[in-house]
């Protein structure tokens, strides 16, 4: 015995496309119980039972009239034309806010070609039907009927397509916002990885220099424990001290992400002690600078005293490119376990600073010093001077200078 073949099952999603929104089902509900009072309570000597189940068939459709709003115009249609051919006497209310709703969702949400189809079709049809009254009865149907239901269906239908037109133009402004909002970040998240990439490329040149000086001071005790072992003891301690502060700059440089970069160099990178040059070819720039110490100066680790050269530099040159003619002021204050750090402008340029132009060798001068603060458990504030300054840009850091970073 040979069995049929197995109907495949209607895949669950497809199912899930075509069952009604609730408002939908909630809409034709409603229509339908207007039908059905207008049926059963009408004064007519009528056939009740038909003309109820045709409004059930009128008003069904509706609540497809999202998710398949041709389909159900024409099932509405057909609905209402075998009422018509049936009882052209009648004219129920329902039926045409029936047939409204239906080319108001036409318009809103079918594709334009069957859009402009449907409106085009009820409209004629009502056009025929208006004709064929009148050929019964003559003078019953006049040019303000034909005008009433074209302005009535086509504005149902128009107001649609510009509801439709909204929302396409709203859904493109957010699909836009969304697309550069992600541009936004992927720039910004570019900017942080070429900043650390620069600052690994820097705490490498630290570390390599570092080591250097820890083979030349173990160089110079080897030949002192030969002669004089007391003397050895300087170099030995030096060796050590160095050799802390390398492998918490190693620890530093292995909690950031490295990027390719050209050939490293390994001489030393520019510290605190370099302020003066670096403040003389600011002045030669068009920046008048004061530098102010505070607190006794004391010898900083490699990476912190790195750091905090950067950061003055990427204030200053932030002040140079963005605040227009104006007069800068360093602080550089030493604690016992911390560095301050004070750049102070006058400048007049209105508005915060572009946190993407501000200065710095990468073109990110903000977002670096965060980083370099954030990498030695520091602190960062920038922003306008507060009162009394009322113009002017002030950057404010503090660096621990422990050893741990801590």
């Amino acid at each position: 015995m040979r069995w049929p073949a197995r109907v495949p099952p209607v895949p669950r999603a497809r199912l899930a496309g075509l069952r009604p929104p609730l408002a939908d089902v909630l809409l034709a509900a409603g229509v339908l119980a207007v039908g059905q009072v207008e049926t059963w309570m009408t004064t007519s000597f009528q056939p009740k039972l038909p003309l109820a189940l045709l409004a059930v068939l009128i008003t069904v459709p509706l609540a497809w009239r999202r998710r398949a709003p041709f389909s159900a115009l024409l099932a509405l249609g057909a609905a209402e034309w075998a009422l018509g051919a049936g009882w052209p006497d009648l004219n129920p209310v329902y039926t045409f806010i029936a047939i409204v709703v239906a080319l108001f969702s036409v318009g809103a949400h079918a594709e334009p070609r069957r859009a402009a189809a449907g409106c085009a079709l009820v409209i004629l049809t009502f056009w025929v039907g208006a004709l064929l009254d009148n050929a019964r009865h003559p003078g019953l149907r006049g040019p303000s009927d034909f005008v009433y239901v074209t302005v009535v269906l086509g504005g149902a239908w128009l107001l649609g397509r510009a509801l439709r037109e909204r929302g396409l133009r709203a859904a493109q402004l957010e699909r836009r916002a969304a697309r550069l909002e992600a541009e936004q970040q992927a720039r910004a998240q570019a900017a942080v990885a070429a900043e650390r990439a620069r600052i690994a490329r820097e705490l490498h040149d630290v570390i390599a220099h570092s080591v250097s000086v820890m083979v030349i001071q173990a160089g110079a005790a080897e030949q002192l424990l030969a002669q004089t072992p007391e003397r050895a003891r300087g170099p030995l301690a030096a060796v050590q001290d160095t050799g802390r502060q390398t492998i918490t700059e190693l620890r530093r440089l292995l909690g950031i992400l490295r990027a390719d970069g050209p050939e490293l160099s390994l001489a030393p990178q520019p510290g605190l002690a370099s302020l003066d040059l670096l403040l003389a070819e600011m002045e030669q720039a068009g920046l008048p600078v004061q530098l102010r110490i505070e607190g006794q100066p004391a010898p900083l680790p490699p990476g912190v005293d790195l750091a905090a050269y950067r950061i003055v530099q990427e204030a200053l040159t932030n002040t140079l490119r963005h605040a227009g003619p104006a007069h800068a002021d360093v602080l550089v204050r030493y604690h016992q376990h911390a560095l301050e750090l004070e750049i102070l402008d006058d400048g007049c340029a209105p508005g915060p600073r572009p946190p993407d132009r501000a200065g710095g060798q990468s073109g990110h001068g903000l977002v670096g010093m965060r980083e370099r603060v954030t990498l030695y458990g520091g602190t960062l504030n920038a922003g306008p001077r507060a009162a009394p300054a009322r113009t002017g840009y002030a950057v404010r850091v503090r660096l621990p200078t422990n050893p741990d970073g801590t």
